[in-house]
């Protein structure tokens, strides 16, 4: 299939926004340091930047809010009109993947009253922390009390981890598509 001048535009978009997360401060503490570390700094050692972590998760949002041109869930869709017989299984589990890692489910009492899905815990975060829409998720930051570092923990591994594995996998096939046309 010939691919569309706004599918190619959309496409080129998301190899540049994972291109650019790629090169983020926070990235590169993130692939040096153990996890740990950036969320349990040690006595002596300054906890990472905040603003840092900010930049990259207003980044990396674009990858996973479903209202954003770039997420996953807007370009799935565009990838498989253009993949191979072959990529199109790859692609197919990898979106399976995904989909099944946001539901992995953490019991209640771990840091919060109810279970939460990790899908529940970026949206707590992205929706209650750093873009202040939701007043339930804000509530539900604010009341972490000690186990926020923790709560933290878990969202840091799941964006800078499998969100962003994702990413890297996909940057991968869209450049494969977009040399096909090129």
């Amino acid at each position: 299939m010939l691919m569309t001048d706004s599918d190619h535009k959309k496409i080129t978009n998301f190899v540049d926004l994972v291109g650019h997360i790629r090169s983020l401060p926070f990235m590169a503490e993130f692939q040096k340091n153990n996890l740990f570390n950036i969320i349990y700094s040690r006595p002596n050692l300054p906890k990472p930047d905040e603003e840092s972590l900010r930049s990259f998760i207003l980044d990396i949002r674009k990858l996973y809010m479903e209202s954003e041109a770039t997420s996953f869930i807007k370009m799935f869709p565009i990838f498989m009109k253009y993949v191979s017989p072959d990529e199109k299984k790859e692609l197919q589990k990898c979106q399976s993947d995904y989909d099944e890692n946001l539901k992995i489910s953490f019991p209640a009492g771990i840091p919060v009253k109810e279970s939460k899905t990790i899908k529940n815990i970026l949206d707590d975060w992205f929706y209650g922390k750093y873009f202040h829409e939701d007043e339930k998720k804000k509530n539900t930051i604010s009341q972490l009390g000690k186990a926020e570092d923790f709560y933290k923990w878990i969202l840091i591994d799941n964006i800078g981890g499998f969100v962003f594995d994702f990413a890297f996998g996909l940057e991968n096939l869209a450049k494969k598509l977009l040399s096909r046309v090129n």
